[in-house]
């Protein structure tokens, strides 16, 4: 008996250390995932404050700041994010330029003629299309920014969402009188009273 007992034991301590193991995986894991999503908000909320300050009066950006400074944000895009999020920076920081060019041209033409109207419509185009950009850049975001880490689940709970999936496959189990698993409700999930019928 003893002689068992002490078989017993040595897989028993492997198993507890695999899951001490599987554990400290998962915890590393999320430590990494928070990590990398601290530095993706940082550029995302790097380019906000640019766009939102390129808008302000009291920041009024020229070009070429709006530029420089986008040009390093689409620096740090590109080893956080996808080349789609890169080339949507450097498209706004065409647009910014577009802008910025236009309103000086604006600044010299007479006050009125054709020529000044045109600008105008061509502004206001384009503050449109700054305007909808951080839409298009945050569903672009998106993908790189969801923090989707869930609660670990119980092993109660892992049992019965494999018990539920299983009885899935089992189309004739209506009528044939099988009983669930104690605790698990008849779509095979955890019952808050956990007892059996």
């Amino acid at each position: 008996m003893i002689e068992t007992l002490a078989a017993l034991l040595t897989p028993t301590i492997a198993a507890i250390a695999i899951v001490i193991a599987f554990l400290q995986w998962r915890t590393a894991h999320q430590k990494v995932m928070l990590d990398l999503f601290e530095r993706r908000m940082k550029i995302y909320d790097h380019v906000h404050e640019i766009l939102s300050y390129y808008w302000t009066n009291d920041g009024n950006l020229v070009g070429f700041n709006a530029s420089k400074k986008l040009t390093a944000a689409y620096a740090d895009s590109r080893f956080m994010f996808g080349e789609e999020v890169a080339i949507a920076i450097e498209s706004l920081k065409g647009l910014v330029y577009q802008l910025s060019s236009l309103k000086n041209k604006l600044n010299k033409v007479d006050a009125e003629g054709a020529e000044r109207d045109k600008l105008v419509d061509l502004i206001i185009d384009l503050e449109r299309e700054i305007d909808r950009w951080p839409i298009q850049f945050s569903a672009l975001c998106l993908p790189y920014m969801k923090m989707d880490q869930k609660r670990v689940r119980t092993p109660f709970e892992w049992f019965c969402d494999r018990n539920r999936i299983r009885l899935s496959y089992d189309d004739q189990r209506v009528g044939t009188g099988l009983q669930q698993p104690i605790g698990c409700d008849d779509t095979g999930h955890a019952r808050a009273d956990r007892y059996s019928r």
